[in-house]
């Protein structure tokens, strides 16, 4: 399948067929194995005939692509993910991959690469972040080797230090009243209320339409998101592109239905103060990084209100399965892996719940006499 010659030159060269029947060659120093090289031509004939035995030959320019320009045609055709993860991305790429990887061919990355950018990355970045940008290269390298560009992905196994998971902020019901008195008008009120008692996302609550309020069920249907790209509000389906029915509270149902008085169906429920949709950026900067500063939570966002929603419903009685459809994952094991915290109180109910039980049965045991042999009724 493959054999090896000796230029002119004296140095020694293998040629083969690839799997497209095209011949190749590739020159070597040495025939045999030597001293400080890791490279010599008896042995890349018994790779290259094992590779093309197994299948797993793959030529050399299929790796050739630079870095960054495979991890840009890899999110370029991607059409799995939103507006915002893809405008995420891209802001990766720009920052971080194309500064690193611009002159480097995907066949050349090891995985001692990556550990090295990983301990620079570490630097400056904290482990999360890098853990984001690091997987966006190997998102990237997967899709290369299901095209047969490399053998495998360098990413994989990458070690990263231990991190103390991040406090949630779980408002109380008074404490969101506090947030909500902070705010400067009723619109931004409602706003605060909305967003802490349906665990709406931002993009959910901006694409609300009067149409989409149904009071009589006291429901929000989420049919629609609105979301910023770079300056452009574009309409998008849901994140899940699952439409999805939010339960909503007697008073906040009494709150929305007098603020769209005099609206048309089409119109949107929340907008700015100018009409237009709602900029989570802007909302923040005008009002709500102040009230929640003035409560003493300035690490609260509007997008953390969801963890309040979820510990409301919760505390109220709702099972994983009615929080899930509230908050709109795509499934009951994503909501316990979030927020199974706030489950624990169930596990002492379920354990009284046992302990009364048994003693449900040791009571009935007490008023049953059990018939001996050979006794009758």
């Amino acid at each position: 399948m493959a054999s090896i010659h000796k230029t002119p030159s004296g140095k020694w060269q293998v040629r083969y067929r690839d799997g497209s029947g095209k011949i190749r060659a590739k020159t070597f120093k040495y025939k045999y194995k030597k001293a400080g090289t890791d490279e010599w031509a008896e042995k890349f004939k018994n790779e290259v005939e094992q590779s093309l035995t197994d299948g797993s030959y793959i030529a050399a320019e299929r790796g050739a692509v630079d870095v960054p320009a495979w991890v840009q045609q890899h999110l370029d055709s991607r059409v799995d993910i939103g507006v915002t993860t893809k405008n995420r991305t891209q802001g990766i790429i720009n920052t971080h991959i194309e500064p690193k990887w611009s002159t480097v061919r995907l066949s050349e990355v090891e995985h001692g690469d990556i550990a090295a950018w990983v301990k620079d990355l570490l630097e400056t970045q904290s482990v999360r972040s890098v853990k984001k940008i690091v997987g966006v290269l190997s998102a990237a390298f997967e899709a290369a080797v299901r095209d047969r560009r490399v053998h495998n992905n360098p990413c994989k196994g990458i070690k990263y230090p231990k991190v103390t998971p991040q406090r949630r902020i779980y408002l109380s019901a008074e404490q969101v009243e506090q947030l909500a008195a902070a705010t400067l008008d009723d619109r931004q009120k409602l706003i605060v209320y909305t967003l802490a008692y349906s665990g709406l996302r931002w993009g959910e609550l901006a694409g609300l339409r009067v149409q989409d309020f149904d009071p009589l069920r006291r429901r929000l249907n989420v049919e629609q998101t609105i979301v910023d790209d770079n300056g452009k509000m574009l309409v998008k389906p849901p994140k899940t592109h699952e439409i999805r029915s939010v339960p909503v509270p007697k008073f906040l149902v009494e709150m929305i239905a007098a603020h769209i008085v005099g609206m048309d169906p089409d119109d949107l429920i929340f907008t700015s103060v100018r009409g237009e949709p709602l900029r989570n950026r802007n909302e923040r900067g005008r009002w709500f990084d102040q009230a929640a500063k003035g409560i003493g939570i300035p690490d609260l966002t509007p997008h953390k209100l969801r963890n309040t929603a979820a510990s409301m419903a919760i505390s109220a009685g709702a099972s994983v399965l009615s929080v899930q459809r509230m908050l709109g994952h795509e499934s009951a094991t994503v909501t316990l892996d979030v927020y199974a915290e706030l489950f624990e109180d169930d596990l002492d109910e379920v354990a009284e719940r046992l302990d009364s039980v048994r003693a449900d049965v040791r009571v009935r045991e007490m008023f049953v006499t059990p018939i001996r042999e050979g006794e009758s009724n």
